[in-house]
């Protein structure tokens, strides 16, 4: 997962006010067990989380308290070591028939940097769960063939902020992208999407 499964990475959500605020807090629900979704308009070329990680020896189980997640993920995306990693997130709203843009959007330069960082929204949603921290802190998603262990937990998405949330359906869509030393973008970019809902706590 990414997140989750960051989520995991990352990744999993917003702006600078995605951290910890003294607004409102609210929890993002899933809408199914499955947790990562195909993006509904990925770019041309781009994988979803299968491009990123192989997820068959990780299990997600939906539970009374949310989905339960162990295993491990191995990354698979193939880009360089040397490659810097830039994310993005946004988060669409599904109003009257149709998927409607939010101000909720984020952009993360250099994702390595900040993956373990526990102050970032994400690092609840995954990073703070992998066993082998250090060789995570060493490799980040840019080294193909590095394996996450998970201690078993179960997702909770909580975020606190200075303003109200849509609530119903919700899409959080996640691109990644390897920018190489030339600063050039790599064409095998990542998008996935994870689905659900706010509700406030």
């Amino acid at each position: 997962m990414a997140l989750s499964f960051s989520v995991l990475w990352q990744l999993v959500v917003f702006l600078t006010a995605a951290q910890h605020s003294n607004g409102e807090n609210f929890e993002y629900i899933l809408e199914d067990e499955s947790v990562f979704s195909e993006c509904m308009d990925a770019p041309p070329g781009y994988a979803n989380m299968s491009g990123l990680f192989d997820t068959s020896t990780t299990n997600f189980v939906m539970g009374p308290e949310g989905v339960h997640v162990d295993g491990y993920l191995t990354s698979t995306w193939d880009v360089q070591p040397t490659d810097r990693i830039e994310g993005r997130l946004k988060i669409v709203h599904f109003e009257r028939g149709i998927w409607q843009p939010t101000v909720l959007n984020m952009l993360v330069r250099d994702f390595c940097k900040s993956f373990l960082d526990p102050k970032q929204y994400w690092y609840s949603i995954f990073p703070e769960h992998i066993r082998n921290r250090s060789e995570a802190r060493e490799k980040c998603v840019n080294h193909k063939g590095t394996v996450y262990f998970v201690v078993p937990y179960v997702i909770k998405m909580h975020f606190g902020l200075g303003f109200v949330l849509p609530s119903g359906r919700n899409r959080m869509v996640f691109t990644l992208v390897a920018i190489d030393e030339n600063d050039v973008q790599r064409p095998n970019g990542i998008c996935f999407e994870i689905r659900g809902d706010f509700f406030k706590i």
